[in-house]
């Protein structure tokens, strides 16, 4: 029995599509979800064509919820590595403010929500099932977030386990310090005693993971920046708070002991740009282990 040739190539396209797993990026620009109901994160993803065991970039967007953004913006980066790039969009309407960058951890009255609720156990779900769906869950993979991203990433490292080769906190408007005397987003007071203990800090600290700031990143002001009080013993600028955090990192793990995996990596001429950050040669230094 003779087939059209047209029927067989299709045929054989139906098998390669049905045999692929599910939710698997595809070459170039692409969109993938993660999770079901409520839980679902968007993630908006770029392989490179013939992308086989390169590493992966998980790139975590700002206050401005532009994922689809640090996507296109990373792409360079990306064939640079033959990496793929995958951007999950936490949403404005459930993830509203601190409910993304702080992750969720209290409500606006300081009681603690439940955990199902928080931003950051949502991101390592997407970070454990990308790398599960494209074959390899121990593949190497970077965490790297620029403003709002950075600050997501500055406490996720507290709360979350760590498997990325490194960390990449871009830019951050404020900084939870490891100590209690600051109240939480600052710092780690009035949180519970299980997420506020030394070895919780100690494991931050010994997280690999790069304080990436840009020098021209000094407006005292501006769209998305946090002037308040509690901000501002932090420094005056984002350049500033960023320095002030390492340096107090750094002094604080040497007072106790630890191990201080942490680098920092300044950017001239630079301010507070994500794409601009994201494509500078220094990328590179901020990326090595």
């Amino acid at each position: 029995m003779k087939f059209a040739l047209p029927f067989i190539l299709g045929i054989l396209q139906f098998v390669q599509i049905s045999s692929a797993s599910p939710g698997v990026a595809p070459e170039g620009k692409g969109e993938v979800s993660v999770g079901e109901g409520n839980r679902t994160i968007q993630v908006f993803t770029y392989k490179p064509k013939g992308f086989s065991n390169g590493p992966i970039f998980f790139m975590f967007h700002g206050a401005k919820r532009n994922a689809e953004d640090y996507r296109n913006w990373s792409i360079a980066l990306a064939e640079k590595h033959h990496a793929m790039v995958a951007a999950p969009f936490f949403d404005q309407e459930r993830f509203l403010a601190h409910l993304y960058s702080w992750g969720g951890i209290l409500t606006k009255e300081g009681k603690l929500r439940d955990r199902n609720g928080w931003s950051f156990p949502l991101a390592t779900e997407v970070i454990q099932t990308i790398l599960k769906r494209e074959g390899d869950p121990k593949r190497d993979h970077y965490l790297i977030g620029h403003s709002g991203g950075g600050q997501f990433l500055i406490r996720y490292v507290a709360m979350e386990p760590v498997t990325a080769k490194r960390v990449v906190a871009g830019n951050a408007g404020t900084y939870a310090f490891p100590r209690l005397d600051w109240d939480w987003g600052y710092g780690f007071g009035k949180l519970p005693n299980e997420l506020q203990n030394e070895g919780r800090f100690k494991k931050m600290l010994e997280t690999p993971m790069t304080v990436y700031l840009g020098m021209a990143d000094i407006l005292p002001k501006g769209e998305n920046f946090d002037d308040s009080p509690e901000a501002n013993r932090q420094g005056k600028f984002r350049l500033e708070r960023g320095r002030k955090f390492f340096e107090y990192c750094q002094k604080l793990a040497k007072q106790k002991g630890w191990k201080f995996n942490w680098t920092k990596v300044e950017v001239p001429n630079v301010g507070h740009d994500a794409e601009l950050m994201i494509n500078d040669l220094r990328m590179e230094k901020a990326l090595e282990n």
